[in-house]
């Protein structure tokens, strides 16, 4: 009997521990299905919210693009007003599409400045400066547009400006240099067309906005001793003469100032005259080779050589070329050759590029312009006309009575 019990108990504990097992089993199943259950959510979230991001930032995108599109389009209508209220708002909303605007703007600009449309072109910088005031590229391009229009003055102001604008000494450095660069290259062609007096007045301007420059201060004296004002001339070098660059040119020039001095405190203040009836005779050299005699003449505007004495000085002297015109004389209007010599001067008064006219119709009662080597220029004749881009150049005066030419330095 008892192996009876004991066979129906091992059945039980047995049929107890497959249940219990399977019940265990049972529950870890239920636990993997609901994990993959809310890992298959959350993966379905992820990719939604993938989906979402990638719709808002073609959407953004989209819009960023649009509103790129609208400035250029403004650009190239020339609406510059409407592009820069444009600009400002891709800056606030769109960062990443305000360097392709703004390279467009650029190379647009440049355009309009090489096709010599500079109105557009100065309202097109001067928009884009309104957004982005400190722009180098924009600032270097204002300059430009003044220097192709032959404004070296405006151009050479905003040049020197852009060091304001710039914000390390590299920087600051490079923008003073280009400026003093244009500066040059304008000082040069005024020097090689002997523009003393428009170079001085240049670079009493420039040195407003550069005033720490020994080159320009340099260049004003330079300019002052060839205007023939000696003692100014003198009074600005003498700085120099301790600077170690420019000790050595400043007492050659120092030099040639004292010698320029000397010689006109020895000028006659003085000049005889020749009277020929109611006129006056007076002696001058060309070129310092070609003598001729010109009668004065006060209501002349420019002074006259007749065609044969101007044949003689070509001859012995190099003579320019400058242009036809038609001149009104006492006598009617003639037609003559205007020409320029290197100088001309009366006993020492000299005026450097000198210019006449020479016309057939005038005829001078017996020419007799002669070179300097034989010196031989009768009274009785004159070779031309001197006029008032002569004498205008110096203090004068006719003395009538005594038959004399008075000269003073201005």
């Amino acid at each position: 009997m008892w192996r009876i019990a004991l066979f129906i108990g091992l059945i039980c504990s047995v049929v107890l521990n497959v249940y219990l097992f399977m019940l265990l089993n049972m529950n870890s199943i239920e636990k993997q299905i609901e994990q993959q259950v809310s890992l298959h959510q959350q993966q379905e979230a992820t990719q939604m919210k993938k989906a979402n991001v990638k719709n808002n930032y073609t959407e953004h995108t989209k819009g960023a693009q649009q509103l790129a599109n609208k400035i250029k389009s403004a650009i190239k209508m020339k609406d510059y007003f409407n592009a820069t209220f444009l600009i400002n708002s891709l800056a606030h909303e769109h960062q990443a599409q305000l360097p392709e605007v703004r390279l467009f703007w650029l190379h647009t600009t440049g355009g309009l400045i090489e096709q010599k449309f500079f109105t557009d072109a100065e309202n097109s910088i001067s928009a884009y400066l309104e957004f982005q005031p400190d722009d180098g590229d924009f600032l270097y391009q204002q300059v430009d547009l003044y220097w192709q229009q032959q404004l070296p003055l405006a151009a050479i102001k905003h040049a020197y400006e852009v060091q304001y604008h710039v914000f390390t000494e590299v920087e600051n450095r490079k923008a003073v240099n280009f400026a003093r660069d244009l500066v040059q290259q304008h000082v040069e062609l005024l020097i090689n067309k002997n523009l003393w007096l428009e170079l001085s007045n240049f670079v009493e301007e420039v040195l407003v906005f550069d005033p720490t420059s020994l080159n320009l201060q340099w260049l004003f004296a330079r300019a002052q001793y060839q205007l023939g004002e000696f003692d100014y001339a003198r009074t600005v070098i003498e700085p120099f003469l301790n600077e170690p660059n420019y000790k050595i040119k400043a007492r050659a020039l120092l030099a040639e100032i004292e010698a320029e001095i000397e010689l006109a405190l020895r000028k006659p203040q003085s000049i005889p005259l020749n009277r020929q009836g109611d006129h006056f005779i007076v002696q001058a050299l060309m070129n310092d080779t070609f003598n001729v005699s010109l009668m004065l003449d006060t209501g002349a505007s420019i002074s006259l050589l007749s065609e044969s004495a101007f044949t003689a000085l070509n001859q012995y002297s190099e003579v320019a070329y400058v242009k036809d015109l038609t001149l009104n004389t006492a006598g009617g209007t003639i037609n003559a050759s205007i020409y320029q010599v290197a100088e001309f001067s009366i006993q020492g008064y000299i005026v450097n590029d000198f210019v006449f006219a020479v016309s057939p119709s005038y005829v001078s009662n017996g020419s007799n312009g002669s070179n300097g080597s034989n010196g031989s220029n009768g009274s009785e004749g004159n070779d031309g006309l001197l006029g008032m881009n002569f004498l205008s150049a110096f203090d004068f005066h006719i003395d009538q009575k005594n038959s004399l030419l008075m000269l003073k330095n201005k």
